[in-house]
């Protein structure tokens, strides 16, 4: 019988979570469509669940945060912590890789816009992130 042995290196691949980048821009060596990895991704993520409307992905029409719709509402705390507690649900439901979710709202301005940022943890990571991003009518 012969005696087998395996020199072949374990190696732990540090990426954890990719996705494709939604600019499909192309690699400038490859070619092929970049691809953003762990943070970035669930970043962009992230990002595209409170910024989508409802009804606009097919199939999903409960994707979404429908935050455009807070512009031009009363901006009462109550109104805020109601819009919190929905973004922070959709995120948690539709976005399985983040965890501890928190929201917060900007100052309240005459000029139609919201200040929003959005506090998470990544799963498997210590670390805590903050993305935060203005909200604007679009004419």
């Amino acid at each position: 019988m012969a005696d087998l042995k395996s020199e072949a290196k374990n190696v732990a691949n540090s990426r954890i979570y990719s996705d494709i980048d939604f600019r499909f821009k192309p690699h400038p060596i490859t070619g092929d469509v970049t691809i953003k990895y762990d943070s970035d991704a669930i970043r962009r993520s992230v990002r595209n669940i409170v910024l989508t409307n409802f009804y606009e992905r097919p199939f999903k029409p409960s994707l979404g945060s429908n935050i455009r719709n807070q512009l031009f509402e009363n901006n009462s705390p109550r109104a805020q912590n109601r819009s919190a507690s929905k973004i922070k649900k959709i995120i948690e439901d539709f976005e399985p890789r983040v965890q501890n979710v928190k929201i917060s709202f900007g100052e309240v301005s005459d000029r139609n816009e919201l200040n929003i940022t959005v506090f998470y943890n990544i799963k498997n990571n210590a670390q805590s992130q903050e993305m935060d991003f203005t909200i604007t009518r679009a004419r």
